[in-house]
């Protein structure tokens, strides 16, 4: 198993929420939360809650119509990425590497 360097926080449609890039990677590698748990460690409850807000972000995309996609209201919009701003934050302190959160409304980092 080689050392986690970094975890990317960032929804996309239809991909893991997490992107992780350890010492023998250079580009980071788009990983499930079962292997974010067995591989590096971290904690079950937070990533099933990581993985709870980022299924949010899934049922709001329209395949058949990606442009119209997104949450009903900025609100909702807001609250969505504050929720994954800390639970992001919560990851870095549990495994004590830099966490880069990425959303639409904006990017922060996290130790590491």
């Amino acid at each position: 198993m080689s050392r986690l360097i970094s975890v990317r926080v960032a929804p996309e449609w239809e991909c893991f929420p997490f992107w992780v890039r350890t010492a023998d990677q250079v580009i980071a590698d788009n990983c499930s939360a079962e292997r974010l748990v067995a591989e590096f460690g971290a904690p079950a409850d937070l990533v099933q809650a990581i993985d709870v807000w980022d299924d949010e972000f899934q049922a709001v995309y329209n395949r058949s119509d990606p442009e119209s996609s997104g949450f009903p209201d900025e609100a909702t919009t807001a609250a969505w990425h504050e929720r994954g701003e800390g639970l992001a934050e919560r990851l870095a302190v549990a495994l004590r590497v830099r966490i880069e959160f990425h959303t639409a409304r904006g990017d922060r980092v996290f130790g590491g």
